[in-house]
C-alpha cells in the first residue's frame, strides 16, 4: 500500500512538472506575441502619425482645385462654343458644295 501511495505521489508530481513546463512554454509564446504586437503598433503609429495633417492639406488643395474648376467652367464652355462655331465655319468654307464665287468673296473679305 505504501508503494502504491509513493507511486501515485510521484506520478502526480511528474504531472505537475509537466503542466508547469507547458505553462512556461505558453507564457513564452504569449510574451513573444505581445512583443510583436507592440512593435507593430509602434510602427503603425510612426507611419500614420502625420496622416491627419496630410489628409487635411490634401482636402484643402482639392477644395481649391474644385473652386478653380467651377470658375473656369463657363470660360471652357465659351471656348467650346467658339471652337464649334469655327469648325462649322471652316467646314462650310471648305465644303465642295459652296459655290466658287462665294468662296472668292469670303477670301477677299478676309484679306482686307
Amino acid at each position: 500500500m505504501l508503494i502504491a501511495v509513493i507511486a501515485l505521489n510521484l506520478s502526480l508530481a511528474l504531472y505537475g512538472f509537466y503542466l508547469t513546463w507547458q505553462m512556461r512554454n505558453l507564457r513564452r509564446t504569449f510574451s513573444q506575441a505581445a512583443d510583436a504586437l507592440i512593435l507593430a503598433e509602434q510602427n503603425t503609429h510612426n507611419l500614420l502619425s502625420g496622416a491627419p495633417e496630410g489628409i487635411e492639406r490634401r482636402e484643402l488643395t482639392v477644395r481649391q482645385l474644385r473652386q478653380n474648376y467651377r470658375q473656369l467652367q463657363p470660360k471652357l464652355q465659351q471656348a467650346q462654343k467658339a471652337m464649334a462655331l469655327l469648325g462649322m465655319g471652316r467646314s462650310m468654307f471648305l465644303s465642295p458644295k459652296l459655290p466658287q464665287r462665294l468662296r472668292k468673296s469670303a477670301t477677299k473679305r478676309m484679306n482686307r
